[in-house]
């Protein structure tokens, strides 16, 4: 599957480019996540303290700068056939929350409803 994921900018200069990638079909969604979540591609924030949430229709996961892993949401299989999918494309997007605690991130997002 073709992935390509967009990240917010991060300062007024930051104009960052798309990651694209190719992986297997079959993969997890913690696979494509993992790929995702490059950080050769995010950029290095002052502090090594920064927080972003993977979303694509749905939040998937939360990053933290400071965790060793993803933190992936609850149902994520589910979240991941519903994730937003145009022209054989997985569209990701990483929102910047600043160095907002990660935990507190994850916990509002975890309890969030986002359809009726």
């Amino acid at each position: 599957m073709h992935v390509v994921a967009t990240r917010d900018d991060v300062h007024a200069s930051d104009q960052p480019a798309p990651l694209a990638f190719t992986i297997a079909d079959s993969a997890a969604p913690t696979d494509v996540l993992r790929r995702a979540a490059d950080r050769t591609w995010l950029p290095a924030i002052a502090g090594d303290r920064a927080t972003w949430s993977i979303v694509s229709n749905d939040v998937l996961a939360v990053l933290a700068y400071e965790w060793p892993d993803l933190r992936l949401m609850p149902f994520l299989d589910e979240r991941m056939r519903a994730a937003d999918r145009r022209g054989g494309v997985l569209r990701l997007h990483f929102n910047y929350h600043a160095q907002i605690d990660p935990e507190l991130v994850y916990r509002v997002f975890w309890g969030m409803r986002l359809r009726a």
